[in-house]
């Protein structure tokens, strides 16, 4: 009789946590969060936005009903990526590593939408499911080894392996956004 009212017991507890862990999707990051992606998502670590706990993203008027938080540890265990580039802030061509654009998104399983990208300066802009397919975009966490800090374009910057000298014209608003904090799947 004990033996069931034991195994009554742990089911009565590890069930019901099984459960919301299960609801709930991917477990919340344990660090600073440097990532957040909302909207049109289907894998999920944590819920709505919350004007007062998110304030940055409140302000640059983000809304998403779940999200997906990446701290550094989550953004390194997506596959890589690394190209040599120039940005205008540079003095000389650096060597840029972080996560593929497209891994993030296959991890939180965005729909295949227009995708926006916010700074943290209030800076906006976006890319079509075809500029993304076009170029292994990646989200750089460091430039010649050094991680990238605030005031340093970072800590992330989102930046393309398409060649050095290839130019952004007026159908491309999401190069070299630096200073990234926000990814939002689809419309606003």
């Amino acid at each position: 009789m004990a033996r069931i009212l034991l195994a009554l017991l742990i089911a009565g507890v590890v069930l019901p946590a099984l459960a919301a862990d299960e609801s709930e999707g991917y477990p919340p990051p344990k660090e600073m969060v440097l990532l957040t992606v909302g909207g049109l998502i289907g894998n999920t670590n944590r819920g709505a936005l919350d004007p007062k706990k998110d304030s940055l993203l409140a302000t640059q008027k983000a809304s998403f009903k779940n999200g997906f938080a990446f701290d550094r540890p989550a953004l390194l265990a997506l596959e890589q990526g690394e190209v040599t580039a120039q940005p205008p802030e540079f003095d000389k061509p650096a060597t840029f590593k972080g996560p593929l654009l497209r891994e993030i998104l296959g991890h939180v399983e965005a729909a295949k939408v227009k995708i926006s990208f916010t700074a943290v300066d209030g800076y906006t802009g976006w890319l079509s499911p075809e500029d993304i397919d076009a170029s292994d975009w990646i989200i750089a966490l460091e430039a010649n080894g050094q991680p990238l800090g605030i005031g340093q374009q970072g800590p992330l910057f989102l930046i393309n392996t398409r060649a050095p000298d290839f130019k952004a014209d007026d159908d491309h608003h999401a190069h070299w956004i630096w200073g990234l904090f926000y990814i939002h799947v689809g419309d606003e």
